[in-house]
């Protein structure tokens, strides 16, 4: 029996320099940040190791952002991995800063290289939403992977998606990559209502917005009460929902104790 109905891929880790080409507000609670250049393509490392073009086929696939740490001094260089054969050396340096990002959208065949799209949540102040706060077109930043790539799931009759505002970027991509015919229900909780995107979909997925009114991420049950009281449709279900951690360990223990879902239908990820 398969772990999972999504098939996997794996590719040798990578790591890559890319430029800002373009900042954008999406909602008041998201920017999307779009990155391109030759790093995207393949190319040979500084060091002389081989770098393949980058892999993101699957609509949660995540990569590293480099961040600079706000205690190094102004000027100390960021530390930062290199790249190996298929692998990745990374600093040791209690300094060194990374943070995992969804990436939103590939178009390989934008421009000259082909562009990316991430995006980040506006709430914080951690590195991650520091940099987001203030990068500017023709800025460079590294980022080190995606090495995984889950598809699509197989051989599901309908889908079950839930996640909150940090989920959104996958699943919008997933929204718009889903074959016409795929039928689901799809719950995405936010801070407002003004933070609710206009997202493509199949006439066959009903997507319902959660909106939390000001309330803290994880502090609700929104998301288990949509879940748990959605219609349960007939035939073969994968359930994918991402969020804060708390919020699905109710979640997860419903799917798996009260509705008798095996491992392979149900994919749960805390942010």
């Amino acid at each position: 029996m398969p772990r999972s109905l999504r098939p996997m891929t794996i590719h040798p880790i990578t790591t890559r320099t890319l430029e800002v080409l373009r900042v954008a507000d999406v909602t008041p609670g998201m920017r999307r940040i779009t990155l391109g250049g030759p790093g995207l393509r393949a190319h040979t490392a500084a060091n002389g190791y081989p770098v393949e073009e980058i892999h993101c086929d699957g609509f949660d696939d995540h990569c590293k952002f480099i961040l600079r740490h706000p205690d190094l001094p102004a000027d100390a260089p960021t530390p930062a991995p290199t790249q190996a054969d298929g692998v990745l050396n990374w600093p040791t340096d209690e300094l060194a800063v990374n943070r995992s990002y969804t990436i939103r959208k590939w178009r390989p065949d934008a421009g000259d290289h082909g562009e990316i799209d991430v995006d980040f949540v506006r709430h914080g102040v951690g590195p991650a939403t520091r940099w987001a706060y203030t990068v500017q077109p023709g800025e460079r930043i590294q980022i080190a992977g995606p090495k995984a790539c889950a598809l699509q799931p197989e051989g599901a009759d309908w889908l079950l998606i839930g996640g909150d505002e940090t989920a959104l970027p996958a699943i919008g991509r997933w929204l718009e990559e889903m074959s016409p015919d795929t039928r689901g229900q799809v719950f995405i909780e936010v801070d407002r209502d003004d933070h609710i995107q206009d997202l493509d979909h199949p006439v066959g997925v009903e997507v319902t917005w959660l909106p939390r009114n000001g309330a803290e991420a994880g502090t609700t049950t929104a998301l288990y009460d949509a879940i748990t009281g959605c219609e349960w449709w007939d035939g073969r279900v994968f359930a994918w929902v991402a969020a804060e951690t708390l919020t699905l360990v109710p979640i997860r223990r419903w799917l798996r104790r009260e509705k008798s879902l095996p491992r392979e239908q149900v994919d749960i990820s805390g942010y």
